[in-house]
């Protein structure tokens, strides 16, 4: 990476126009070790779509592996379409081979957007399902808004009745959330998982409720990065979602 500003101290100024980062690793298991480097070398080469690879050079040196890559300067991911292209390009990509490391430290939005992996020897043999099980795990209450996503966390909706109240709940949480809907006949009535909404007022509530409770469990500090999640939320039950509630 490549600076252009002056840093002036008092002793004197000085332009910076590279900085990189080095990680030295020391393996007693020589099996292992090769493994790592192997999959490094493997890295070298890859393209991740949206996530790019700092440029890195690697070499092994008796029991070590050193590997010098280009400093990213940024913030660790933060946002809703952060992490569908997280989703995106590490678990859904055609291929056994990926990062497995789910802690959004690990990616870092330079200032100019691009996104960039930086815990490189988490790299590897890693199949799908062992990504997704992995990040269904860490993230599976992030479900209902990962585009991308198939599974058992995904919003399950069956709305009843065809009026235009109805098409406008179906259009709203198509637009929104990643869902299963079922239409069915009969008089209104929205059931999200396994509560049941009698109004529109209520569904849409609801969904006001669930969308913000998500950006919420994002817990953004000032420093633009993700410390917890806090289940403890009024507005999540056992099973990681919001349970409806009037204030």
């Amino acid at each position: 990476m490549t600076y252009s500003r002056i840093v002036r101290g008092e002793a004197r100024e000085y332009d910076i126009y590279s900085l990189t980062i080095k990680k030295e690793m020391i393996f007693p298991d020589k099996e292992y070790q090769h493994t790592v480097y192997e999959n490094l070398e493997r890295l070298q080469g890859e393209n991740f779509n949206q996530i790019k690879i700092p440029k890195f050079s690697l070499k092994c040196d008796g029991d070590l592996i050193v590997y010098e890559a280009e400093f990213i300067k940024g913030k660790p991911v933060r946002s809703i379409k952060d992490y569908n292209i997280l989703y995106e390009d590490i678990i859904e990509r055609d291929s056994d081979y990926s990062f497995i490391n789910m802690l959004p430290e690990n990616y870092i939005k330079n200032d100019k957007g691009d996104l960039y992996v930086i815990d490189l020897d988490e790299y590897g043999y890693h199949p799908y399902e062992e990504r997704k099980k992995t990040w269904e795990k860490y993230y599976g209450w992030y479900a209902p808004i990962i585009e991308k996503y198939r599974g058992a966390h995904q919003l399950n909706v069956h709305i009843h009745g065809h009026g235009q109240k109805q098409q406008k709940i179906k259009d709203i949480i198509e637009g929104t959330f990643n869902a299963n809907i079922t239409m069915h006949d009969g008089d209104f009535l929205v059931i999200i998982d396994d509560k049941k909404l009698h109004t529109l007022k209520d569904t849409l509530d609801y969904l006001r409720d669930l969308y913000s409770e998500i950006r919420i469990q994002l817990d953004i500090n000032v420093h633009g990065s993700i410390r917890s999640v806090k289940k403890a939320s009024t507005l999540f039950n056992s099973n990681n979602r919001t349970s409806y509630y009037k204030g």
